[in-house]
């Protein structure tokens, strides 16, 4: 039988910290923004890559906090996506596996 107090530390659960970065993902050093939220460039891996085109946004609520998603089709031909913190403000460049064309 069940009494009062283990019920109590049962319900008890502590509040999640928040994660350092995205799974797969890695840092962004600089992001140049366009109309104050629009990625237009971004520097990674010691190479600055300028955003042509926006492909698709998408935001994702979680229990630590929101995230955008930008997929961007850069001037160098390539995609990329790009994760934008909204909590915190960071960025972070997507590890992608093979090629992503939708989410």
């Amino acid at each position: 039988m069940l009494s009062w107090k283990t019920l109590q530390k049962a319900a008890y659960r502590p509040v999640p910290q928040r994660m350092r970065c995205p799974p797969r993902s890695k840092p962004i050093e600089r992001v140049t923004l366009r109309f104050g939220f629009l990625p237009a460039a971004f520097c990674y891996d010691d190479r600055v890559h300028r955003v042509s085109s926006i492909v698709w946004i998408r935001d994702v609520c979680r229990h630590d906090g929101d995230l955008r998603y930008y997929r961007v089709r850069c001037t160098d031909s390539s995609e990329q996506t790009l994760i934008h913190d909204l909590v915190t403000g960071k960025w972070y460049q997507q590890h992608e596996r093979g090629h992503l064309s939708r989410w």
